[in-house]
């Protein structure tokens, strides 16, 4: 109980910390760290790897950057996401304008970090949804870091999605069969063509089964 209540804790102390940014850092950047943060401590660690992941792997971000430094040097800007034509360029002032106090930042306790951390993963998110022209969400990317999908495999979903005009907030409904038949089809046949550019070396009943094994 008293570790259940300490991670409540945690979360609940987080949203408070962004919401109290909120001016620092835009509605939108707010409204998506604080839907990561409200996945509770493991979950919000995962999506916050994979957003990352997908970030570097789209050129958002560097390979060397810290998702917590990122949130740190937006919450002490001057400057917000849509004072800039790209996220590209406003991730650029943060890391060329804005310094940050790095002893201070170490003294940070795990709430301010969660917070911190939440927020350069929702502003890598709203470049990796500028990238690629469609919307993705925290609760997308809570569905496949939960299914532990390779960065490849989460970029390949979402190219598909978009190119078959499909939502993917509609992806965990797909996974947990709560479509019509119709709809069913359409995802499955994205999913398999998705999975074909990824592994053209498997056979179609391969790559059918692969799919299928999404939603075990």
């Amino acid at each position: 109980m008293g570790v259940w209540s300490n991670l409540c804790s945690v979360v609940s102390s987080a949203c408070s910390v962004i919401s109290s940014v909120a001016s620092s850092i835009g509605n939108s950047v707010v409204k998506s760290a604080t839907s990561i943060v409200s996945l509770g401590v493991s979950l919000a660690a995962k999506v916050t790897d994979a957003i990352r992941s997908v970030g570097v792997s789209l050129g958002i971000i560097r390979p060397e950057d810290s998702l917590e430094e990122l949130g740190e040097k937006a919450i002490l800007s001057e400057k917000k996401p849509e004072d800039f034509d790209s996220i590209n360029e406003y991730i650029d002032h943060l890391n060329n304008n804005v310094p940050f106090d790095k002893d201070k930042f170490d003294r940070l306790d795990d709430k301010e970090l969660l917070a911190r951390s939440s927020i350069g993963a929702s502003i890598t998110l709203k470049g990796i949804n500028e990238k690629l022209d469609t919307v993705v969400t925290p609760e997308f990317m809570a569905t496949v870091a939960s299914q532990e999908l390779e960065t490849k495999e989460i970029v390949s979903t979402i190219k598909a999605y978009k190119e078959n005009d499909l939502k993917l907030e509609d992806y965990d409904l797909y996974l947990n069969d709560e479509l019509t038949l119709d709809e069913t089809t359409k995802h499955s046949s994205a999913l398999v063509e998705a999975y074909q550019k990824l592994e053209p070396e498997l056979s179609i009943e391969e790559i059918e089964n692969k799919v299928m094994g999404l939603s075990n």
